[in-house]
């Protein structure tokens, strides 16, 4: 049981990724290190995010139908992650340049010592 249940969430997951490029986006700026810095950029496309969400709020006020719902979550949900991504991919870069500062003293002190 509990293997079909996870080979439906990844089949879910696998088609989402297809089919909106919205998430490849915010798994390539967390993911990799040479993307972190687009991090406070990507928070902008939360902006149409929420001007969307706000469109299908206004039409389910309205009369429209309940359907429009998924999207309108959809839609809360990725603003809702754009603007978190920003902070998160500071705090990632942040994290690897103090990685690559330490590294470099490393390899300074390494090399002192093999010229004494």
């Amino acid at each position: 049981m509990l293997g079909f249940i996870v080979s439906g969430v990844a089949r879910v997951v696998a088609a989402l990724n297809r089919y909106l490029p919205s998430l490849r986006l915010i798994q390539r700026v967390v993911h990799r290190r040479d993307s972190h810095k687009w991090g406070v950029p990507a928070m902008l496309l939360a902006v149409p995010y929420f001007l969307l969400a706000n469109g299908f709020k206004s039409i389910l006020e309205e009369g429209g139908h309940s359907l429009l719902s998924v999207p309108l979550l959809w839609c809360l949900v990725m603003g809702i992650a754009f603007v978190a991504l920003g902070p998160i991919g500071l705090f990632l870069l942040a994290k690897c340049r103090v990685q690559e500062v330490r590294a470099r003293r490393k390899l300074s002190r390494v090399g002192a010592e093999r010229r004494r």
